[in-house]
């Protein structure tokens, strides 16, 4: 009895983790298309959720990037800016079986018209040449 116990929170958690799966996929899908019919301009309106997929020897590196992405928005002089690092939160997955390491990025509440995209981020943060080898970076990670 005790086995069979332990096989439906097995089957149980694998359901979660499904759902879960399911839905990152959803939102990573529904943020795509609204950064494309936006004109790669990514923001959102109740609350967002980015999920980057990182290669495992590469997370030192997506790290660093993302932390100068929160860096350039803490030290802005422009306060919706400012609003914008404090609502970002990133949250780090254990590694997958591929050595990959999946990001979640959860924005709440997120800043009204605010564009969340890294590079237009670094862009303004950093000016044209520091932003374009930050952004090589984290397109490489």
């Amino acid at each position: 009895m005790g086995l069979l116990r332990f096989s439906s929170i097995r089957f149980s958690r694998s359901v979660w983790v499904g759902a879960l799966t399911a839905t990152i996929v959803l939102f990573g899908m529904q943020g795509l298309a609204v950064a494309q019919a936006q004109n790669t301009a990514l923001t959102f309106n109740n609350g967002g959720f980015l999920q980057n997929i990182i290669k495992g020897g590469s997370t030192a590196d997506f790290e660093m990037v993302m932390s100068r992405v929160k860096e350039g928005l803490q030290n802005s002089d422009d306060s919706a800016k400012r609003r914008q690092a404090n609502s970002w939160k990133m949250y780090k997955l254990p590694a997958q079986p591929n050595g990959n390491v999946i990001y979640l990025a959860i924005i709440d509440p997120p800043v009204s018209q605010a564009n969340y995209t890294v590079s237009t981020i670094l862009f303004e943060a950093y000016g044209q040449e520091e932003a374009q080898r930050l952004y090589d970076i984290y397109s490489a990670a």
